[in-house]
């Protein structure tokens, strides 16, 4: 066998001239290899397939001019990126390729951005460099970032957009319920302009709870919050026995009572049930709280907790106080002051105490706590973080209780601790850390959530987008959140509108809520008579919507502070509501516009001024607008409504001035029951 090689290394290197034609040869061969893997390349061959597919196509001389071979390559500087995705998915920009359902030939979806400015990898992520399926998709050893699963795309938005965008419904629901469930309570999430993600859930102060509850409810409470209310953002800490025993009887013992005799003995309660179900209709409570019916299905709104079972929460002397003025016991309540009067208070108070659920409590029997007891509920408190969300009297809120999750979608999967037969991708730890938190360690203390598939995968969304790009774009490309104001109305009237929590509801100069209409410019909007009118008694001018503001009992003298100050105050720069008259047009001119509204412009289809006749739901009613809107809002409402209220639906009709004029006259004539309604010729 040595012969042999000694014999074939002779034949090869016995001499120079042998040994460099040898390595001339290997070397040619090796120069081959390159251009051969080339020509075999997966790009090319899906190229080959592109051309191929368009050859019988009836627009193939078109989509033959617009191919070009080879790799191509979008180069994104600022950011660093580069993009050869299109040297396979050839097809992305060809209008005519919509019946193409194969990759990688499809074409892509219309969206905002031009592809060629923006490349895949910024929204699909995955290696923009790679010219291989395996590389550009997949996870490798040198490469973490795989292509993103389609149901968390919206996340790559969210990189650069930092408010809401219509377009992405799931990442807006994502970001919602990080703050609407207190998740930024625990971690922090530092945004990209300095501030922190604030929580909305509003979590009630516990230093005053013996007031309101017993030591029992907040055992129940504890153990499974979403056993008292299934809309309860609370999550479910899986406390033993003793633990909860132990909590309850410190926070009892912690309490201290509300400083002055606010907490009274209830008043006498009426002895008409319906007379509480009639109160709790008229007053909408069902606006802002929902309530489980019959059938099991919650009915009512998600500002305020649900109160299927209220009665077996608070006591009834702390309820009589609470109806007759909230912000005695909590000053930032969102449930305005109804200034109900005793018999109201005690209707009221009757109807939501016999809500109760006999089971809820039924088990529950707890001995006169121990001093051990109560500090070992005072360590669990602390150990829990319960004061990162409660205010909790000797209770110091903490800092950093949970890790920081501003850039959690960069997470390298190295320092993920992933669970048996769990795919190794970063999207798929944190929405197994959404759905069940304590399978990684059964010694974590994050709680338990009831967040549905789809909760979890727009939380996923929200979390994914919070990464490395995200927190050092440059400005140029970001599109920052338009910022909540901080407006506080002044005097007498905003310390009414603070009262009444009209915030709670409307928005005013950038604050407040979007339940009602912005009243913004609302004094020049309105006709002051109907707006004294209104506070006193508001009536729908939605039909066909389920919520209504309530009546708030006020007096003359806080309806005219209210009034007078909304009129003056609230007024867009650019209507002078005295410069067009509220009445005395011309027969001739209100006939126009009457043929316009229902002719030309077809208002009828969206709003009712003809209550026989119209059909319109979705608008506003129009039947006594002329004794309700000023003639110069009218006028540029129908001018250009999106001037006025940007976002609203009313389309702008690009209207003439003499149109505008004719149908503001017709409408200022109808004045509601002194007229004649409107007939239709």
């Amino acid at each position: 066998m040595n012969a042999k090689l000694s014999t074939l290394w002779q034949s090869l290197f016995g001499n120079s001239v042998r040994a460099f034609g040898v390595v001339s040869v290997v070397f040619l061969c090796s120069l081959a290899i390159a251009p051969a893997k080339n020509h075999f390349s997966e790009w090319r061959h899906y190229q080959h397939g592109y051309l191929k597919m368009i050859r019988n196509r009836s627009e193939a001389n078109t989509l033959q001019r617009h191919f070009q071979g080879g790799i191509q390559q979008i180069w994104l500087p600022d950011l660093g990126v580069v993009d050869r995705c299109t040297s396979c998915h050839v097809g992305l920009n060809e209008a005519s390729l919509t019946d193409v359902a194969t990759q990688p030939f499809r074409k892509h979806p219309v969206i905002p951005h031009k592809l060629d400015e923006f490349g895949c990898v910024i929204c699909h992520r995955g290696q923009g460099a790679a010219t291989t399926v395996a590389e550009a998709h997949n996870s490798t050893l040198a490469w973490e970032q795989p292509i993103l699963p389609a149901r968390y795309i919206e996340s790559s938005c969210g990189e650069c957009h930092r408010g809401a965008l219509p377009g992405t419904p799931v990442l807006n629901e994502g970001r919602r319920l990080l703050a609407r469930y207190g998740c930024v309570n625990c971690h922090t999430v530092k945004l990209a302009d300095g501030t922190t993600m604030k929580a909305t859930d509003d979590p009630p102060s516990l230093s005053h709870i013996a007031d309101k509850t017993t030591r029992e409810w907040i055992y129940a409470w504890l153990k499974d919050p979403q056993a008292y209310a299934a809309t309860a953002t609370m999550p479910n800490f899986k406390l033993s026995d003793d633990d909860a025993r132990d909590m309850s009887a410190f926070l009892i013992a912690n309490s201290t009572p509300v400083a002055g005799d606010s907490i009274a003995l209830p008043a006498k309660p009426s002895s008409d049930p319906a007379a509480g179900t009639s109160l709790y209709g008229e007053s909408f409570c069902a606006s802002c709280h929902a309530v489980q019916n019959a059938a099991g299905n919650l009915v009512g709104g998600n500002v305020g907790p649900e109160l299927t079972r209220v009665g077996n929460k608070v006591k009834p002397e702390w309820l009589s106080a609470w109806l007759r003025n909230p912000r005695t016991y909590d000053p930032g309540t969102a449930m305005p002051h109804y200034r109900f009067n005793d018999a109201q208070v005690a209707t009221l108070s009757a109807f939501l105490q016999a809500k109760t659920d006999s089971d809820l409590l039924a088990n529950v029997h707890l001995e006169a706590a121990t001093p051990e007891q109560i500090a070992h509920g005072k360590r669990l408190v602390s150990d829990y973080g319960c004061a990162s969300c409660h205010e909790i009297a000797g209770i110091k809120k903490p800092e950093n209780f949970a890790p920081e999750l501003s850039r959690i979608g960069s997470k390298p999967i190295t320092q993920l601790l992933f669970l048996p037969g769990m795919p190794h991708t970063l999207p798929d730890y944190i929405s197994g850390k959404i759905k069940q938190p304590r399978a990684f360690s059964p010694g974590l203390k994050m709680p338990q959530y009831t967040f549905t598939p789809g909760q979890v995968d727009a939380l996923t969304t929200a979390l994914l987008s919070l990464n490395d790009r995200s927190t050092t774009l440059p400005p140029s490309l970001t599109v920052p959140a338009v910022p909540e104001s901080n407006y506080q109305p002044a005097g007498k009237a905003g310390k009414l509108m603070s009262d009444l929590a009209c915030f709670s509801c409307h928005r005013i100069n950038g604050h407040g809520g979007d339940m009602a209409p912005d009243l913004t410019w609302e004094g020049s909007s309105v006709q002051r008579a109907w707006l004294v009118s209104f506070l006193k008694n508001p009536g729908t001018l939605r039909p066909a919507l389920i919520r209504r503001m309530p009546r708030f009992n006020l007096t003359d003298e806080e309806t005219s502070e209210l009034t007078d100050y909304m009129i003056t105050v609230y007024q867009n720069p650019v209507i002078d509501r005295d410069s067009i008259p509220l009445s005395g047009y011309s027969a001739g001119e209100i006939e126009l516009g009457r043929q316009l509204f229902y002719g030309k412009y077809s208002c009828q289809g969206c709003h009712i001024l003809d209550s026989k006749n119209d059909k319109g739901y979705v608008g506003p009613t129009l039947t006594q607008v002329g004794s309700r809107l000023t003639a110069a809002w009218m006028y540029q409402w129908l001018k250009n409504p999106q001037s006025l209220r940007p976002g609203t639906i009313e389309p702008n009709r690009a209207m003439s001035d003499e149109d505008a004029q004719a149908i503001t006259a017709f409408l200022m004539s109808q004045k509601g029951s002194t007229k004649k309604e409107v007939a239709k010729k």
